[in-house]
């Protein structure tokens, strides 16, 4: 059974959100990408609706790279910042990083919590479609950070 990783964004209201993802243990050459952002989970008001994109001027999902090396190499190329549970430094393990756009009109767009001022918590989820299979590989909380400087 596939169990998509639960991976919290976290983002300020007034700035583009731009995080970089590393998905260990896949290769994603060629996979399309479809994120959604929603009010609440098992549906809600969409607020963001991305798809698969070629560069990182664009708004959406895409592959950075793709590269098969050991642990310690991922490392020292910043693809890892820990060595993943159950592996050590020489383990060999194929690392996919995915890049997440998601521009200041949309952060700027996304609906604010009840008192003004605080942070609020929505839902998203990243559907990865591989080999023809669409899967659910990543979800979790997006949190608008209430803003100062716009």
């Amino acid at each position: 059974m596939f169990t998509p990783a639960n991976v919290p964004l976290r983002g300020d209201r007034f700035h583009l959100l731009d995080p970089v993802i590393p998905v260990i243990g896949a290769d994603l050459t060629g996979a399309d990408f479809k994120l959604q952002v929603r009010d609440r989970k098992d549906g809600g008001a969409l607020r963001a609706d991305l798809g698969t994109v070629a560069t990182a001027a664009a708004e959406g999902v895409r592959l950075i790279s793709v590269t098969t090396s050991s642990v310690a190499d991922h490392l020292a190329a910043g693809r890892l910042v820990a060595v993943p549970a159950g592996m050590t430094l020489a383990d060999v393990v194929t690392v996919s990083l995915i890049g997440i756009r998601v521009n200041k009109s949309t952060m700027e767009a996304m609906p604010y919590p009840p008192e003004r001022g605080a942070d609020h918590t929505i839902f998203w989820g990243l559907r990865v479609t591989v080999d023809g299979t669409p899967r659910l590989w990543l979800r979790g909380p997006f949190t608008i950070e209430a803003g100062a400087v716009e």
